[in-house]
């Protein structure tokens, strides 16, 4: 690129459709008087009000009276907000005006940098093209301060742009609250206007000897029609509402002025009290904000303490202010005396902040104007001192910088005459100078690297640790002779070290978030195994609780049959003995039956009772194996909280890391911007050189009188130096912690494992319990069989008992048929009736047994719940992970 060419203009901002270029063009006015505002109009003829026109004419009664129908007429439609809305508009206003005022002086500020880097980027560039093209060939090497300039000069002018963008919106965002503000005033105003009074003589009421207005000589209005009609004199006076505070104890008076009489108001009494009633509550509003607002001053400036004094208290009897003229405004002379106080700290904290950037730039500029003189005075020893330092203002530095730019491009323009061969011939010397001297501070440095190196390996080999410097050491010989070949492999070196540290670094940064993301899904999942596994062992639990229950049922029912087949063998006997004279082939019959029943019942029982122990003997084994699932769970749960310890401890270490990453990362780029310094400072000399005078000897002498740079170059060089050792040591502590994590993994894997084990044995129980379940009610379903084949036995047996009953009866022997056939049929309604009693009492016995067993079961079952509930959430917690 040539010398002098134009850049490309920065990128332009665009809000809303407007070109920021284009506002801070419209601000250039403001800029040039620091935003200064603008004289109010005066009008030294209007007394009462001197900032209005110099047209007004206020004692032309006729054009005063159109402007107030004007008014009143414009704001009659005018939106009246509540004391809050305006409140919050008042405080909307106030903190947008706030961010406009400083907006407004970090415009000022950055404008002057833009114009002193214009002023910089002018050295380079040339003013026409002729000494464009004598200076086209010794531009070559100063093409990257001429980017920089241009470079700066573009970051300045954006940032006036987007500040002047800021501006912009900060002004129109504010235009709405003080329109509506406005508007509210209007109305409130138009609301509460009240025009001259018609008095009661017909004679006209006159101001200083001239009517107030026409019409105020012959209306008089109280509504927001001002030709309207009078109203009563004892309607409630709306004005009131907007009277101030100081002006209630005349509340219901009009002051008598300008020959008015007072216009006396009656008031009802609940009125009044509810109007002392918001005095209070006003009072205790006004001290609970007074409070607040002297304990914020005093939080920030305790200086502050005695100054304010004490919160005025309200004055109280009987529910009611004694002095509420003097209360309100002992709390509104607190109050503006708060906010004044308020005030003043933030215009002096805003003053101190602006005295402090305006010094610091001057100090700046200052040191730039000692650079630049220092440079100067080689070719004009009569160069003037530096203005002294006033901490006001930046006008005297810049006239000086300016002045020593103008000087600087006149010595460039003169020596650039005759001197541009003897420049071309000394350059390659002067490059050579500068280049060796670099050359030599970047072998310095590495010798010293090599050094800190060497020494950190002894010491880990001291203390039997072994060597963790895994970085390239391949930074060529500390003995090499300079050359220029070497030297372009040197920079191309560093080049490509810093470019492998940054993708490196984009590869850690890579890894710890997949390493976060793996983390925390993994952990999601555990969780979500773990709520499972811990359902399915409630289910175990409940299904083991129902099978309890089941088989205590079943023991129940058992008992109920056998104390019935009891019964019926007694019955058998004692039917065996009635029927030992005479048995029949049938009862013998029904006996053999029931033999074979009762051998299958007793066969069955002996079946069941087998089931019972099978069945006790898998609870305990089930409940053994429970208590040691539960405690392998108890392990297994210790374990895992003990890995997610150590996993937090590693998330801990590498956010530590990422700190360190940070700020090693912020250090790099501060080195990185004073390198860019260096270079500029270089650069500048570099361009005094081109046209300097003497001989290379000479210059070589000036060059190693200045030590400054080449320490600077040298500390810089020792600072990356250890920042690259730092980066290598985090660098292997990420990869050991890595390590960590992979161990947690497997310790994570192992338990997870474990517990699938566990719940596989799980299943199998609750098959096996599901089985038995089957059994039990295939058992039921024979017992049920049983049953019914005993109840119809049991009916058979009645049927005999009375067909014998009737063969036995002695009158059926002796007596007449007739008569015998109904005794046999009153014996056998009788017997089958006391059957039937017996049988019905005997199953209402077993109905309430059963129902007090069920409501006993039912207790118990209730109590084992309430003891297990606790232990239950202790293992749902267990298997949760801390």
């Amino acid at each position: 690129m040539r010398l002098g060419s134009p850049l490309t203009s920065p990128t332009q901002k665009h809000v809303d459709g407007i070109n920021g270029q284009t506002v801070l063009e419209g601000y250039r006015e403001e800029l040039m008087n620091s935003f200064a505002s603008q004289m109010a109009r005066y009008n030294p003829l209007n007394v009462q009000r001197p900032q209005s026109s110099m047209l007004l004419n206020v004692n032309d009664p006729i054009q005063v009276h159109l402007l107030v129908e004007t008014a009143l007429g414009d704001s009659s439609e005018y939106e009246v907000l509540s004391p809050e809305e305006v409140d919050n508009l008042k405080k909307q206003c106030q903190s947008l005006t706030q961010r406009i005022k400083q907006t407004q002086q970090n415009l000022a500020i950055q404008s002057k940098y833009r114009d002193a880097s214009i002023s910089m980027s002018k050295l380079y560039n040339p003013s026409d093209k002729k000494e464009s093209r004598k200076r086209s060939v010794l531009s070559h090497h100063k093409s990257d301060s001429v980017k920089e300039a241009d470079i700066e000069r573009m970051r300045c002018e954006e940032r006036c742009e987007e500040l002047a963008l800021e501006l912009w919106s900060l002004e129109k965002r504010l235009i709405e609250p003080q329109k509506r503000l406005l508007k509210h005033t209007a109305g409130v105003l138009q609301m509460t206007h009240k025009g001259p009074e018609k008095v009661t003589n017909g004679q006209g009421v006159q101001q200083n000897g001239i009517p107030g207005s026409p019409e105020s000589m012959y209306t008089y209005h109280n509504s927001k029609n001002s030709l309207g009609p009078s109203l009563d004199d004892d309607l409630f006076d709306d004005r009131s509402l907007y009277r101030d505070a100081d002006k209630l104890e005349t509340y219901g008076e009009t002051p008598k002025r300008n020959g008015f009489e007072p216009h006396p108001l009656s008031l009802p009494s609940k009125t009044q009290g509810r109007e002392q009633m918001q005095m209070a509550k006003t009072e205790k509003k006004l001290e609970d904000l007074n409070g607040k607002l002297r304990e914020a001053i005093i939080r920030a400036n305790p200086d502050r303490e005695q100054t304010l004094g004490q919160i005025p208290t309200s004055k109280v009897s009987n529910g009611r202010s004694m002095d509420a003229n003097e209360t309100l405004t002992s709390h509104l002379d607190f109050l503006e005396k708060g906010i004044d106080a308020e005030f003043d700290r933030q215009m002096e904290e805003a003053e101190r902040r602006q005295e402090e950037s305006d010094a610091a730039m001057e100090e700046t500029i200052e040191d730039m104007n000692r650079e630049i003189r220092g440079i100067l005075l080689s070719y004009d020893p009569n160069r003037p001192e530096l203005p002294e330092l006033t901490g006001t203002g930046l006008q005297n530095q810049l006239l000086y910088f300016q002045e020593s730019v103008r000087v600087i491009e006149a010595e460039l323009a003169h020596s650039h005459d005759y001197s541009s061969i003897k420049a071309i011939n000394n350059d390659t010397g002067q490059m050579e100078t500068i280049l060796m001297g670099l050359w030599d501070i970047i072998q310095s440095g590495y010798g010293e690297i090599r050094k800190q190196k060497q020494e950190r390996r002894i010491n880990r080999s001291a203390n039997g640790l072994p060597d963790d410097d895994e970085s390239d050491d391949d930074g060529g010989d500390s003995d090499e002779t300079y050359s220029l070949q070497a030297f372009s492999k040197k920079v191309q070196w560093l080049y490509g070290q810093a470019t492998k540290l940054k993708d490196q670094k984009k590869v850690l940064q890579v890894q710890i978030k997949q390493q976060r993301e793996l983390n925390n899904k993994s952990d999601a999942t555990k969780d979500t195994e773990m709520r499972q596994k811990s359902e399915e062992l409630e289910r175990t639990r409940s299904l083991l609780v129902r099978a309890e229950a089941d088989s205590d049922r079943v023991r129940e029912q058992l008992s109920e049959v056998m104390e019935k087949l009891n019964e019926a063998r007694q019955n058998e006997n004692l039917l065996d003995q009635q029927r030992s004279t005479s048995e029949s082939s049938a009862v013998r019959a029904a006996q053999d039956e029931s033999n074979q029943r009762l051998a299958i019942i007793q066969k069955l029982e002996g079946e069941l009772e087998e089931l019972k122990d099978d069945h006790s003997i898998a609870g305990a084994e089930f409940k053994a194996k429970l208590s040691t699932a539960e405690s392998r769970i108890a392990e297994m749960t210790a374990q895992l909280k003990a890995a997610t310890e150590e996993k937090a401890q590693w998330k801990d270490s590498m956010v530590e890391r990422d700190v360190a990453i940070e700020q090693k990362e912020h250090e790099m780029e501060n080195m990185k911007m004073k390198l860019a310094e260096l270079q500029t400072e270089v650069t500048i000399a570099r361009a005094e050189l081109d046209g300097a005078y003497g001989s290379r000897a000479q210059r070589a002498a000036e060059v190693a009188a200045n030590p400054v740079i080449a320490r600077e170059i040298d500390s810089l060089t020792r600072n990356n130096a250890s920042l690259a050792a730092e980066i290598t040591e985090l660098k292997s502590a990420s990869a050991s912690a890595g390590q960590g994590s992979k161990d947690s993994d497997q310790r994570i894997e192992v338990l997870k494992k474990e517990l699938t084990e566990t719940i596989e044995d799980y299943e199998k129980m609750t098959k096996a319990n599901i089985e038995w379940e089957k059994e039990r009610e295939r058992l039921e379903e024979t017992i049920d069989k049983l049953r019914d084949q005993r109840e119809q036995l049991e009916a058979e047996l009645s049927d005999e008992k009375v067909r014998w009953l009737g063969m036995r009866s002695p009158i059926g022997m002796d007596g007449p048929p007739s008569e015998a056939g109904r005794t046999s049929t009153t014996v056998l309604k009788e017997e089958f009736k006391k059957m039937m009693r017996t049988t019905r009492a005997d199953s209402a016995k077993v109905v309430r047994a059963e129902q007090a067993e069920r409501r006993r079961l039912e207790d118990e079952l209730r109590s084992l719940k309430k003891s297990l509930g606790p232990g239950k959430s202790n293992l749902g917690q267990n298997l949760r992970p801390a």
